[in-house]
Parts: structure tokens; C-alpha cells; sequence
């Protein structure tokens, strides 16, 4: 082999070294933040039904979210640590030969306002977006090609434990993400952040951002439309035109259709909120936990409140259903969805601020019940899950076991080197 040659292979390997890491961060990431948040996965899966009419596959929605999520994180991973090679390749490739087209659809004609393909990490434009998936595509083909020049990390007869672990580890994220909550959260409603603005500034000093095919229009308080194919965004103050980097997001709660955010909301003491995203597709059986929720929270002085995106007719039927004793206010359902996940879920305020947020299905009634017994507040009753220091901890695991893996398998071929060599030496 001539040197030019040489140094022509290296050249690829390095190349093609690069573009494995480059490409395989790019879908491990695109897959954790989704998987943090099947959630927000689903609902823009809707989007997707709603603006494509495919409305047939709506039962298919949370697989969909949890397989995208987990497939994205799985590729990525093997893509950087080199392992089934040229499968992998593959399936990126039937991957991009997938979302490029679709992503150049919604650069065309905005049927969706962007693609989510970074869930709400990192919010890029459809045309953005278009063009990543051009590079990405380009990256792919390249890999095809050449991806087998370079060996993998692991051993080939290993791989299926990377793979299975790096499985694992992903799906364990995302059903904490759709059972309780997002580990992470990348939406407005924070924990810590102030639901609703600091100061009590009049409506007429805000502009509301709507949202219908792709499109979007300002409207003042007098305007807003009450088309149900209009959807809301977000509250802008007329000077500024951003939100308070102080607030949440834009939560306006109405009752027959005027403004009470200021008078329901509470700026000092404790407060239940109560989010209800669809009321038609909760299970009658949440009432039991909600009305002892209730309980608790009039024992403890305590205020409480419902929110939701249904209509009057809902309302009282919830209300005939399970006896609610509590207020239910109206909010934008698209709203509601970006204050907590799951349906229903519970948020608890102190002083106007997040302080923590649950599906009520990882709510313990047996916890609830003990509180009520004086065994703890409702601080006390969600203590059992802290998203950030469970992340850490499955992180770390998960690092750990990928890890030890890689030691013992490079020892092994360690040892079956100076045991050739030596072997070689005696001869």
C-alpha cells in the first residue's frame, strides 16, 4: 500500500470517526428530550393527525411517542459507540428518508407550527429544520458507505448488552416522564417560577397570540375569537412584547368567559390546582383521590381549584359525575398542557409559585390518607419523586454499568493480546 493511500484511509476513518459522534449525538439527544417528555411527543403527534387528517391512527399515539423516543435515543447511542455497523447505518437512513420529506412538507405548507424534533429543549424553525435533515442525511449516506472502515468500541458479541442496557435506561426516562412528570422540565411553568405575572397589569395592556393552519395573529381583549379551530399561544405585553422572564407563561383562567387569573389565583399561601386536559378521557375512578385531595386541602385551610379546556356542558357533567365541591375555571387547553403533564394532574402553589406538580395517577392515596392523619402536609405528600436528583441517579447508573462493560471488555482483549504475544515469544 502506497503512503498517499495510507494516509487517504486514515483521513476516511478519522472522518467517518467524527460524523459517527457528530450524527449519533445528534439522535440520542433528539430521542432524550423526547423521552423525557412523551407527553409533549404525543401532543404533537396530534398536530400531526389533525393536519394530515389521519385521525385513524389516534390510538396509536402514545406507542408512537414512546417508540420514536426510545428508537432516536437507542440509533444515537449506537451510532457513537460503532456497534451493528452497517445496520445502524441502515436505519438511520430509512430514518432521515422518513422525516427530510416530512420536514420539507411542514417547510411548505406550516401545517404544524415546528416539527418538535427537539421536543421543547431547542425549538427550531420548519425550514431550519428542513436543512438539518439535509445535513444529517448527507452525514448518513456517508456512514453507508464507509461506516464498516472503522471498528466499534465494543466487542461484536457484546453489543446486544450496550443495546439492551442503553434500551434500558431510555425507556425507564420516559415512563417517569408519562407516568409522573418530565424529570426535566423545558416548558414555562417551571418549579419555582411565578404562575402568573408579579404585577396586576390590565388586560388591555396585553395582545393574545392565536395560532390556526400554521398561522398566527394577535388579537386585544375585545378580539379574541371564539372559533374553537383557533388555538391560543401565548399573552404578550403590548410594549415589550415578550414574557417576564420572572413568570410562567400566559395562563388566563375565565369563568362564562371573563377574565378572574387575578382574582383565582392566589399570590400568597397555598394553593391545589387541579388540571384537567380533557375531561371526556379521564376515568370516572380519579374521583375517589381528587375528592380526598379535597378533603385535605379544606382541612388544611388550603384552596383549591379546577382548570380545564372543556366547555360549560363538560363541566357539569364532571360536576354530576364526581361530586366536585371545588371551582373549575376554563384556560386554553394548550396552556394547560405546558403547566403539567398527565390528565389529570395536580400542581401545587405557594405564594403564586410552582412548588411541585404530579399526574394524579402518581399521586399514593394510602400518602394522602396519612396526611390526612397527620402525618404529613402536601409537601410531604409528593416528597417521594424529585425528577432532577432521579435523573442524576439513572444518569449515573446508566454511565456507570456502559462503563464497567467497556473495562472488562477491553481487559479481556487485553489479556488475549499478551496472551498471543507471549505464546508468539516462546515459539
Amino acid at each position: 500500500m502506497t503512503e498517499d493511500k495510507q494516509k487517504k484511509q486514515n483521513y476516511t476513518r478519522r472522518f467517518v470517526l467524527v460524523l459517527r459522534i457528530l450524527v449519533g449525538s445528534v439522535f440520542a439527544f433528539s430521542g432524550f428530550v423526547k423521552a423525557v417528555d412523551p407527553w409533549g411527543v404525543f401532543y404533537k403527534f396530534e398536530d400531526y393527525v389533525s393536519a394530515l387528517g389521519w385521525e385513524w391512527l389516534s390510538p396509536f399515539l402514545t406507542f408512537g411517542a414512546f417508540a420514536v423516543s426510545v428508537f432516536e435515543f437507542v440509533l444515537g447511542v449506537i451510532l457513537i459507540v460503532g456497534a451493528y455497523r452497517r445496520f445502524s447505518s441502515w436505519l438511520a437512513l430509512a430514518l432521515m428518508a422518513v422525516m427530510t420529506p416530512l420536514t420539507l412538507w411542514l417547510a411548505l405548507t406550516g401545517s404544524v407550527a415546528d416539527c418538535g424534533c427537539f421536543g421543547d429543549a431547542v425549538v427550531l424553525s420548519n425550514w431550519a429544520t428542513f436543512w438539518k435533515n439535509i445535513v444529517l442525511l448527507a452525514a448518513v449516506i456517508y456512514l453507508l458507505l464507509f461506516n464498516v472502515r472503522v471498528g466499534n468500541l465494543y466487542s461484536p458479541g457484546i453489543q446486544w448488552i450496550v443495546t439492551t442496557i442503553t434500551l434500558a435506561f431510555v425507556i425507564v426516562v420516559a415512563c417517569y416522564g408519562y407516568f409522573v412528570q418530565p424529570m426535566i422540565d423545558f416548558r414555562p411553568y417551571k418549579i419555582g417560577k411565578e404562575l402568573i405575572p408579579i404585577t396586576d397589569t390590565v388586560d388591555e395592556d396585553f395582545v393574545f397570540v392565536y395560532e390556526k393552519g400554521g398561522v398566527r395573529e394577535e388579537f386585544g381583549i375585545d378580539e379574541i375569537p371564539n372559533d374553537s379551530t383557533w388555538n391560543f399561544v401565548e399573552r404578550r405585553d403590548k410594549k415589550t412584547q415578550n414574557v417576564d422572564s420572572d413568570t410562567g407563561g400566559n395562563l388566563v383562567l375565565r369563568n362564562n368567559d371573563e377574565d378572574v387569573t387575578w382574582n383565582v389565583l392566589k399570590q400568597e399561601g397555598e394553593q391545589i390546582v387541579l388540571v384537567f386536559s380533557d375531561m371526556e378521557d379521564i376515568d370516572i375512578t380519579y374521583t375517589y383521590l381528587i375528592n380526598i385531595i379535597d378533603d385535605f386541602a379544606r382541612k388544611s385551610g388550603v384552596d383549591i381549584i379546577g382548570a380545564t379546556g372543556a366547555g360549560t356542558d363538560e363541566i357539569e357533567e364532571w360536576n354530576d359525575l364526581s361530586m366536585a365541591a371545588y371551582p373549575i375555571y376554563n384556560a386554553d387547553d394548550t396552556e394547560l398542557k405546558m403547566l403539567a403533564r398527565g390528565n389529570p394532574a395536580v400542581v401545587y402553589l405557594r405564594d403564586g409559585k410552582v412548588v411541585w406538580k404530579r399526574t394524579l395517577q402518581s399521586i399514593s392515596a394510602a400518602r394522602v390518607d396519612a396526611a390526612m392523619n397527620g402525618e404529613g402536609d402536601f409537601m410531604w405528600i409528593a416528597d417521594d419523586f424529585d425528577g432532577e436528583e432521579r435523573l442524576k441517579w439513572l444518569v449515573t447508573a446508566y454511565v456507570t454499568a456502559m462503563l464497567l462493560i467497556l473495562i472488562l471488555n477491553r481487559s479481556y482483549r487485553v489479556y488475549k493480546f499478551s496472551a498471543r504475544l507471549m505464546k508468539k515469544n516462546r515459539k
